[in-house]
């Protein structure tokens, strides 16, 4: 289920020029343009913003687009609880070629012997068989470590190196459209290694684009790849735009222009952050009183009666988001167990306030 969220309106703090590690903690949902790296988008997002404290939750490959979320400040310590979040893709793949890459962006490896002849009902039937949990082997270009280094690094040096599977999990998918004797060329990405030459030998492929939902981890390039090898033809990804990550939906997101726009007009940095309890689950927040409030902030457990929890955290291990009476989030919780007078004790696993 989605989580809506809305921007919050607040102009109080300075609108540029915070020192580092001073100023505004929140997230903002960007839209990453395609060409580009993640760590490209946080450098112009400290130009624009002045801010140095900020990082993104999780790597977009230079070829896609889509959400890229950025933390500011006390943001920042929270991206650890963004592995389990879902994310939505849509992703183009073709049936036919091979790359180097798993995506349109590498050089040419393998093509079809003659036009791909697959159906829709195969095609989808390949794509049900990826639903749940499953290993799956990262490309060789890749931020994937190996023995403390990015596979991309061995593989840009011709070294051959053995890599050991990744447990994915794809929750849902679906086919979005389907289509025979698609031509590849009017949909490469500016940087592609694929030549003219190449293309003009290629036979007639298939495009299929595909909507995935899934938790972190996943390569849609791989599945693109994973998915023509089990219907026998070379397979890659073409587009990959990312929707959403957990509750950041690409509705809200907001490109560097517009970004840059708002700030130039007088808006403050505030006015476009949203706050750190974006990423708080309804069923999963704890209101505390200033008791537990100060108990928490000394690092010290709190205990709460059962009818006094919210629904989600009921075991050892389950999370609780602690906000204060403004709502705001403080704390990270835990729950370590139960007492024989039923108080469900919790430890606070990161203190944010």
């Amino acid at each position: 289920m989605t989580q809506t969220i809305t921007n919050p309106v607040s102009a109080v703090a300075a609108r540029r020029g915070p020192a580092a590690g001073h100023g505004p903690s929140g997230f903002l949902a960007v839209r990453k343009p395609a060409g580009i790296t993640s760590f490209d988008v946080i450098r112009e997002l400290r130009r624009i913003t002045r801010v140095k404290k900020l990082g993104h939750s999780g790597v977009l490959d230079r070829p896609a687009e889509g959400v890229l979320v950025v933390g500011y400040n006390k943001a920042t310590r929270l991206f650890e609880f963004f592995s389990g979040m879902e994310k939505e893709y849509i992703g183009t793949f073709w049936l036919g070629l091979s790359t180097t890459t798993d995506d349109t962006t590498g050089e040419l490896t393998a093509q079809a012997n003659g036009a791909v002849q697959i159906s829709r009902e195969q095609f989808e039937g390949a794509l049900q068989r990826y639903r749940g949990d499953f290993d799956q082997l990262p490309p060789a270009f890749s931020l994937t470590k190996k023995d403390g280094k990015e596979m991309y690094r061995y593989a840009l040096a011709g070294e051959e190196v053995e890599v050991e599977p990744k447990r994915v999990c794809v929750l849902d998918s679906r086919v979005l459209s389907f289509q025979s004797g698609a031509a590849l060329s009017a949909e490469l990405p500016a940087e592609t290694k694929l030549t003219e030459a190449s293309l003009a030998g290629l036979p007639e492929l298939l495009r299929a684009e595909v909507e995935i939902r899934c938790t972190g981890g996943l390569y849609v390039r791989s599945l693109a790849r994973d998915i023509g090898r089990d219907l026998g033809l070379p397979g890659t990804l073409g587009h990959l735009l990312r929707t959403r990550v957990g509750p950041f939906s690409l509705e809200q997101s907001l490109s560097l222009d517009e970004i840059a726009r708002q700030m130039d007009e007088g808006a403050a940095l505030t006015d476009l952050l949203l706050p750190l309890s974006s990423i708080v689950p309804q069923d999963s927040r704890l209101q505390l009183d200033s008791t537990q409030l100060s108990y928490v902030k000394a690092g010290r457990p709190i205990r709460r009666f059962r009818q006094q929890m919210p629904p989600a955290p009921r075991e050892r291990g389950d999370l609780a988001w602690a906000l204060d009476g403004r709502g705001e989030l403080v704390a990270v919780l835990q729950v370590s167990g139960t007492n024989p007078q039923g108080l469900t004790e919790l430890r606070p696993l990161k203190v944010i306030a």
